[in-house]
């Protein structure tokens, strides 16, 4: 069983924080994000849906190392502990690493043991808008037990509209 790196939350700022064998600081946030949201009429109950954020706060390369992957997946284990909770993890594609992130982030859903538990969907949205053509690499996770699971579903399929200018 791979180990984890020891974390830290951070109450009065918001975020977890851990620092790796070779010193470099990563920190995972969960704020509340509203997207969904607006992609469902209001009269539709969607509960809690957080962003997550995941930084890597220190300068230096990062070569691969799994106990980092393993430190986040205990992190966002931690967090489906309220079933009523969602997730929803958006790569834009400004640095062109969208890609690479959005594949680490689904190789350690599926290595975890959340997979019984918690379904993750995967959501590639492309649209214009002021400043050109974006694509945006998603993921959405709730819990198998989320009161919720039809409208997040709905709200979540209804994404790719409501970037493109539709109402929802």
């Amino acid at each position: 069983m791979l180990k984890q790196y020891n974390y830290t939350f951070h109450s009065n700022l918001g975020y977890y924080s851990f620092l790796t064998k070779r010193q470099i600081e990563y920190r995972v946030a969960f704020y509340e994000d509203f997207t969904l949201a607006s992609c469902v009429a209001n009269d539709v109950e969607i509960g809690q849906v957080y962003q997550i954020t995941i930084d890597k706060i220190s300068s230096e390369p990062a070569p691969f190392d799994a106990c980092v992957s393993e430190t986040i997946r205990n992190i966002v284990s931690a967090f489906f502990k309220n079933i009523q909770d969602a997730l929803i993890y958006i790569c834009d594609d400004n640095d062109k690493k969208a890609y690479q992130r959005f594949y680490a982030f689904d190789r350690w859903y599926n290595n975890s043991k959340m997979t019984d538990s918690v379904t993750k969907l995967n959501n590639i949205i492309e649209f214009d808008n002021d400043e050109g053509f974006l694509k945006l690499h998603t993921s959405l996770i709730f819990h198998n037990d989320n009161n919720n699971v039809d409208n997040i579903r709905l709200a979540y399929d209804n994404l790719r509209n409501v970037m493109n200018g539709d109402k929802p």
